[in-house]
């Protein structure tokens, strides 16, 4: 039994995110603009990709990752069930089913040893 809360997300946040912010905010664009295209360009540059598309939010992200790699109705995904409710919701808005493996108690990572169990194949 873990004895400590447990912080699902503690920011770490210095001057320079500050000013960055601050620059941002005084740009006038705060949904995409210049800052969002140099990310998307250092994001491709950096996994070596021709192209990359930042969205506004991890929800975002999970669907067209998961309609990238092809997951259609009836499909199985395995995930975690450490995590925010919207992983479960994308999976299940494209019409597969969520398969939820439970994480080891160490690390909350999810726990490859009861992935076979729980696989489909």
């Amino acid at each position: 039994m873990r004895t400590r809360f447990l912080e699902f997300s503690v920011p770490l946040l210095g001057q320079a995110e500050i000013d960055s912010v601050v620059d941002c905010l005084r740009s006038g664009w705060l949904t995409s603009g210049q800052k969002v295209k140099a990310f998307e360009q250092d994001f491709a540059r950096y996994i070596g990709c021709s192209h990359a598309l930042a969205v506004n939010s991890c929800t975002a992200a999970l669907h067209l990752g998961l309609e990238a790699v092809g997951v259609q109705p009836g499909d199985e995904v395995i995930t975690s069930p450490m995590t925010f409710a919207a992983t479960a919701a994308v999976i299940e808005h494209l019409g597969a089913r969520p398969v939820l493996v439970d994480c080891e108690a160490e690390t909350l990572n999810l726990d490859a040893t009861r992935l076979e169990a729980r696989a489909a194949w």
